[in-house]
């Protein structure tokens, strides 16, 4: 009849990371910078798949209602990238059929979020127009916040060896350089700011765009 119903109900919740887009800024790029992690296990910083709840049991109250506490990890509190935690509640209706419900809750790391985009340009370098994006966390713009832009140079390096037989085989390390920020202002009325960074270095460059909120929380994100 629509009214709530005691039943009981088992919780399932799963952590991963979250993509993050907005409708009206399908061009620019909210994703974070490409990260290495030590030992060559995962960044520090970053989130990976986990199960939270598996199967937890819930007993509703006589109005339907339940509630259930899931543990995040500690390591949930140091993420610099958004994450994003998916419940589904399964549950018998009075025809004997088994039902599930769910949503999901996105774990920002700071209260602004930010993207960049950027023109093609040639890997010898050169002068590259790049349009930033501020906003809230529900794609809200903000005016007045302040962005800066930063380069960084990722180049394969290549040392060949002599092995068993007189045959040769090569190992390969990527190193990275920081190229430092190339440009910073704040952003308009529509939350945008836009500026021509000069790049002067061969090889992969990525563009780093960042921001912080009131409570110095950092928000990046990265094109190239």
């Amino acid at each position: 009849s629509g009214g709530g119903l005691a039943t009981a109900a088992s919780l399932n919740a799963l952590l991963r990371p979250a993509w993050v887009q907005f409708p009206d800024y399908e061009d620019y790029s909210f994703a974070p910078p490409s990260e290495r992690g030590t030992a060559g296990g995962e960044p520090p910083d970053r989130v990976r798949e986990q199960l939270l709840a598996d199967r937890q049991a819930l007993r509703t109250d006589a109005q339907g209602a339940a509630t259930a506490k899931v543990a995040l990890p500690d390591a949930v509190r140091a993420l610099k990238v958004p994450a994003e935690v998916v419940a589904e509640v399964s549950f018998d209706d009075p025809n004997g059929e088994r039902q599930t419900v769910g949503r999901s809750v996105t774990l920002w790391p700071s209260a602004v979020v930010v993207g960049i985009r950027a023109r093609s340009w040639l890997a010898q370098g050169g002068r590259v127009p790049v349009q930033m994006v501020v906003l809230d966390t529900a794609g809200k713009p903000l005016r007045g916040q302040a962005l800066e832009v930063r380069a960084r140079l990722s180049q394969v390096i290549s040392t060949r060896k002599r092995i068993v037989g007189g045959f040769y085989a090569y190992d390969n390390r990527t190193e990275v350089k920081e190229l430092g920020s190339l440009c910073a202002g704040a952003s308009d009325d529509r939350g945008q700011l836009a500026c021509e960074a000069n790049l002067d270095s061969a090889g992969q460059v990525e563009l780093i765009v960042s921001a912080k909120d009131a409570a110095g929380r950092i928000a990046e994100a990265a094109t190239g």
